[in-house]
């Protein structure tokens, strides 16, 4: 492998060419990334989208002085690449957690679905089999009459039909007596 090309290995994957730039005196790179990824200039090197398409991008990296060299301009190539592998890794993760959480509700909602279904469903079918079970039974048939008895007495007492007196709980002095 010779000298340049394993200088541009590490970023040989996007590379598309190096121009001498005879007017300005300047090496300028030419790489090719994919259409989401980010990039910007620094003090050193400027950075300029030649072309877009559905594809990705042209981008053409330049030195703002004569103390940039090549090397340089692959290093900062090499930065864009890192960041932008380490922002597709993150998104990677967020969307894969987002899915296991998605899973994680849609099975909590099928169980409430499911246990609401069979509330809805069992929730009569069981209190009505009570009901009619204690319709039936002697204990609530004599509790009831006991009940109606004792309210029978209640009310009599209060409006005086038993022939006891009943005292207000609380006596209230109307004399005006100041």
């Amino acid at each position: 492998m010779k000298i340049i090309e394993s200088a541009l290995e590490p970023i040989i994957e996007y590379f598309v060419s190096i121009t001498n730039n005879t007017v300005e005196g300047k090496l300028e790179m030419e790489i090719g990334i994919p259409k989401g990824w980010v990039f910007n200039e620094n003090k050193e090197i400027k950075c300029e989208v030649l072309a877009e398409n559905e594809a990705g991008k042209l981008i053409k990296i330049t030195p703002k002085n004569n103390k940039v060299v090549i090397d340089d301009l692959v290093s900062f190539v090499e930065i864009i690449i890192e960041t932008n592998r380490k922002i597709a890794e993150k998104e990677k993760e967020f969307t894969s957690k987002m899915e296991e959480m998605k899973g994680v509700l849609e099975k909590e909602a099928k169980k409430f679905y499911e246990e609401l279904d069979e509330l809805k469903e069992n929730s009569f079918k069981n209190l009505n089999a009570t009901f009619e079970k204690n319709l039936r039974g002697e204990d609530i048939k004599n509790e009831t009459r006991g009940r109606k008895k004792k309210i029978g007495d209640i009310i009599a007492t209060v409006s005086g039909l038993t022939g006891t007196h009943v005292e207000p709980a609380i006596k209230i002095d109307t004399s005006h007596n100041a």
